[in-house]
């Protein structure tokens, strides 16, 4: 059994002076509240996946849109900009939300779904990037992190241990597993088989492989550079 719980006395500890926590919370909680499990309406073609590559206190995100019939890249979204929020457990989101949705405006073509490299619901306060960003954009998302950040597992599913509530699910990935949870305007059912479908290679599914990979080349030469 995996278990992990994250201590609310530890996230004080890293948060930046001034940065209200309660406030954060209260967010949190109102979004959270908003969140959508809602069978998909159409059928799934275009897939985003979307990461974000840091070099100090630079985010360099790309959204990379994936075509599950042609199955390959059709569209790439880039953005580089200062981030001044560091990396806090469970305040993911307010890190990495902005240059996330600046990627994605870019993009010329609406998707199906959007895969957010990090969690959804299985968040102790239920509001993971993946749910934040489907919330505030109003699309279907999915979660998919490499490790986990709240729950217990059993079996394939991932349970909260403080209520019994299933928050998530374990898809394998080539030779390793990926935690998956609903971000916004889908089901877990539903996420679980998409990202089972999307699972070519090792590790992450297809699109959040291409926007990991382009991101980390943006890092190195920028968003001009690296999407010619």
């Amino acid at each position: 059994m995996v278990k992990r719980i994250i201590s609310e006395n530890y996230v004080k500890s890293r948060i930046p002076k001034g940065f209200n926590l309660e406030a954060a919370r209260m967010v949190q909680r109102r979004l959270a509240s908003m969140v959508a499990t809602t069978p998909l309406r159409q059928p799934v073609d275009l897939v985003t996946g979307i990461d974000v590559a840091y070099r100090g206190n630079y985010a360099y995100s790309v959204a990379a849109t994936y075509s599950m019939e042609l199955n390959h890249v059709i569209e790439y979204g880039c953005y580089e900009g200062e981030v001044t929020f560091p990396y806090v457990p469970t305040l993911l989101s307010f890190r990495e939300l902005s240059p996330m949705i600046r990627a994605f405006m870019r993009l010329k073509r609406r998707p199906q779904v959007v895969l957010i490299d990090g969690h959804g619901v299985a968040h102790p306060y239920r509001l993971g990037i993946a749910a934040h960003f489907g919330v505030v954009m109003g699309l279907p998302t999915i979660g998919v992190a490499k490790s986990l950040l709240y729950g217990e597992v059993k079996g394939s599913l991932i349970i909260d241990p403080s209520n019994g509530e299933v928050i998530g699910g374990v898809v394998g990935c080539g030779r390793h597993e990926v935690y998956v949870s609903v971000g916004n305007m889908i089901t877990l059912n539903d996420a679980l088989v998409l990202i089972s479908r999307l699972c070519l290679r090792d590790r992450m599914p297809e699109p959040i492989l291409y926007a990991h990979t382009m991101a980390n080349r943006v890092k190195h030469s920028g968003c001009i550079n690296a999407l010619i």
